[in-house]
């Protein structure tokens, strides 16, 4: 059976045989994902893996990292986000899963007609002195944005007109550059201090780190002010 589990270290015991070497325990084939959860209105959903249901209900905002044990190399699996409640299925996708390698399940919109967003991670390092990134839009009612580091420059416009519900491909800056100011607006053709939306810096970056950037509200009431979540990904 399929399971989604929080990365742990693992301890299994051994018995050993006087007379005989232990058996080699087969090899588990895993593939890795990290849940978010970012439906406004909703407090909490619950995830279904491969008809496995999490026992425990994801909090709006909190990133939930875990193993996925696969029966192949390859495999299709069923993703499914459910009410917290009723646990009527509100979106559900297939993706084909890989050994080894990591993914990103973003659940957000409206929760009557809820989007969900599943794609491989691009674990490759970023140039030295940089950070990857790649940015989600779930600013409810908000039409494109754009995203400045560093500067309010057209040079430091680092995304351009990116829809609600949007994610970029992945993209690098310089660290000091996302230490010193990180500006989301709302879409113009020049920089308009009037159509700032949110400004912030992030001190605790990583040099070298790979991260998603999540621009949305602070809680899931959509009144509560806005805020970058931001997340650590893999780099391999």
């Amino acid at each position: 059976m399929k399971k989604l589990l929080i990365p742990v270290i693992l301890l299994s015991s051994v018995i050993l045989s006087c007379n005989k070497d232990p058996e080699p325990e087969p090899e588990v084939i895993r593939a890795y994902c990290y849940l978010q959860h970012f439906i406004p209105q909703m407090s909490t959903v619950i995830w279904e893996v491969a008809g496995v249901e999490l026992p425990n209900a994801q909090s709006y905002a909190y990133s939930f990292p875990g193993a996925i044990i696969l029966e192949r190399a390859s495999e299709e699996i069923e993703f499914a986000v459910k009410h917290p409640i009723s646990k009527e299925v509100l979106v559900s996708q297939l993706v084909q899963l890989e050994q080894n390698k990591f993914y990103n399940a973003i659940v957000g919109g409206r929760a009557d007609e809820p989007t969900l967003l599943i794609y491989e991670i691009e674990t490759s390092a970023p140039n030295s002195g940089n950070v990857k990134l790649q940015a989600f839009h779930s600013i409810p009612g908000q039409g494109p944005i754009d995203l400045y580091m560093g500067d309010t420059t057209l040079e430091k416009r680092v995304v351009t007109g990116l829809d609600y519900l949007e994610l970029t491909e992945p993209f690098q800056v310089y660290d000091i550059d996302i230490r010193a100011n990180m500006i989301a607006a709302a879409h113009a053709d020049e920089f308009n201090g009037d159509s700032v939306l949110l400004e912030s810096d992030f001190n605790e970056i990583i040099s070298g780190a790979n991260y998603l950037a999540v621009v949305a509200p602070y809680t899931y009431d959509t009144s509560s002010k806005l805020t970058f979540w931001m997340y650590v990904l893999p780099t391999q």
